[in-house]
């Protein structure tokens, strides 16, 4: 049962929350200790310059990297002790892409489907939804770096994931690019969604909510 909070006789459902979460790596602090939470459905932006923090926030949120210290839960789970089901509720776009080059955007789609059992009709939608259907069948390393970003969302979005990260979205893009990923991302309904990103005013267009990161801390959570 995930956690919830009464705000009159509406019940918000937690979607993270973070604990006392830090990360050290040998004696440089990544990210010092603070506790947040966001609920089922808000869009929240990660802001900072480099070095702030923001990319291992996203990771530590999609369990690819251990925190130091602190609880992470989504969806009322502590995905570091027991949360599988919590995990399969994410889904991640890393500055890196995790897709392989020697196989088609949909190989690449079916491969990491199996994971969680995708139906066919998905594979399809995904392709469409995101406008790669002409490039289905081209090897991911063909791709332009838009369109391989394209491909990399699909991936993380094949499963239809409650929680949706999305580090550094907008960098390297061009502007057309930037301007469909929004509007994509503005046609889901009842996601949450956090994006880490350099650009206030792209991050303004999709995001209600901001957290501001300095130097591993929080420094700033603030509404736009």
């Amino acid at each position: 049962m995930a956690n919830q909070k009464d705000e009159g006789d509406e019940k918000i459902t937690v979607a993270v929350e973070i604990i006392n979460v830090s990360k050290k790596y040998g004696h440089i602090w990544a990210l010092k200790p603070f506790s947040i939470k966001i609920d089922e459905g808000e869009s929240v932006a990660v802001l900072g310059p480099n070095g702030a923090g923001k990319s291992t926030l996203m990771k530590i949120l999609a369990t690819h990297v251990l925190p130091s210290s602190g609880i992470v839960k989504i969806y009322g789970r502590n995905v570091f002790k027991g949360g599988e089901n919590a995990r399969k509720r994410i889904g991640f776009v890393a500055h890196e892409s995790f897709l392989y080059d020697e196989l088609s955007v949909k190989e690449n789609l079916r491969f990491y489907g199996r994971f969680f059992s995708v139906d066919q009709d998905s594979y399809r939608e995904m392709i469409e939804f995101l406008n790669l259907k002409s490039w289905s069948k081209v090897p991911v390393k063909q791709l332009s770096y838009g369109l391989r970003k394209r491909a990399d969302i699909a991936r993380a979005l094949i499963h239809n994931p409650d929680l949706i990260l999305l580090d550094e979205l907008f960098a390297g893009l061009d502007e057309e690019t930037r301007n469909f990923l929004v509007d994509y991302f503005k046609t889901l309904q009842g996601k949450t969604l956090l994006v880490s990103s350099h650009s206030v005013n792209w991050a303004k267009q999709l995001c209600k909510r901001s957290l501001f990161l300095d130097r591993g801390n929080l420094v700033q959570d603030t509404w736009f």
